[in-house]
């Protein structure tokens, strides 16, 4: 029996000239015999309805304008013989309704294109980004790059520091999904984990304390030699922005915690803040 294919849900962008997270998805469908979904979402302001008849005919009539604009851009998608479906709805709740079609098309990751805000952007608004990464149910690719990846490198970002049953699920969730890339890209992995604490990373109890993920371990335990793994002390965010500008990945996978509340404004996360500060595209592992 055939296995089925991977679906890529692929955030069409109503407001931009060039699909970056469309070509992603046709580069990774093309070598991983992947399904694209399309999803478009639209909304007009009641203001532009008045050379229509009637409301209705407005929708009508920009659906129908939509569907085939984005029949035109998947035209790539026909030419490589990639299998693809698509969708146009009209809501002015994109994102809700991106997760709630999200949802029943079990789809495998989440394609979007994003682009750099400023700290307090994203502080002071509710930036769709931040609502996705909190509630995604799958992996969400974050693509800042139009063409192909110019690296050849993914970096995995664990953390090694959290000893509960979680981080240790959500590390190897991350290994998982980034093996996954390389192998369909034909890139090399890396992997990096920062430890805020000052400790020595060779100590046996340190060692002992991390198991299975030992930091001496990790170039063993992934089949990595000891130039593709990275481990450093500081402040994580600032120390993973580093690594980047150093290594310059195409690809960087880090996991992400769902906070709400105030802590989770205050707080925030550590892949919402790296969206901002790094120019690789991001993988998101909820």
């Amino acid at each position: 029996m055939k296995q089925q294919q991977t679906r890529l849900f692929v955030v069409i962008d109503p407001t931009a000239a060039h699909q970056l997270a469309l070509v992603k998805a046709l580069l990774i469908a093309k070598l991983g015999d992947c399904h694209i979904h399309a999803f478009l979402c639209i909304h007009e302001k009641i203001e532009k309805s008045g050379a229509y008849a009637s409301r209705k005919d407005f929708k009508h009539h920009s659906l129908a304008r939509a569907t085939a604009m984005l029949e035109e851009e998947m035209r790539p998608c026909r030419i490589s013989e990639v299998s693809y479906s698509t969708e146009v709805v009209w809501n002015s709740d994109w994102v809700e309704t991106l997760l709630r079609s999200l949802r029943k098309s079990n789809s495998d990751l989440l394609i979007k294109s994003s682009y750099q805000h400023s700290s307090a952007r994203r502080f002071f608004s509710k930036t769709s980004d931040y609502h996705l990464i909190r509630h995604c149910p799958c992996p969400i690719l974050f693509t800042h790059q139009g063409q192909e990846w110019q690296s050849d490198r993914v970096l995995a970002c664990l953390d090694l520091e959290s000893t509960d049953a979680g981080h240790a699920r959500l590390n190897k969730a991350i290994v998982r999904d980034a093996a996954a890339f390389v192998s369909i890209m034909g890139m090399d992995l890396y992997i990096a984990s920062v430890c805020e604490a000052e400790v020595d990373l060779d100590d046996h109890a340190l060692r002992a304390r991390y198991g299975e993920l030992a930091p001496t371990q990790l170039g063993k335990t992934y089949d990595l030699g000891g130039d593709r793994v990275l481990l450093r002390q500081g402040s994580v965010v600032e120390t993973l922005q580093a690594i980047c500008a150093e290594l310059d990945p195409a690809i960087v996978v880090i996991g992400t915690l769902a906070r709400h509340g105030i802590e989770g404004k205050l707080i925030g996360n550590t892949a919402e803040k790296l969206l901002d500060v790094i120019d690789a595209d991001l993988l998101t592992i909820p």
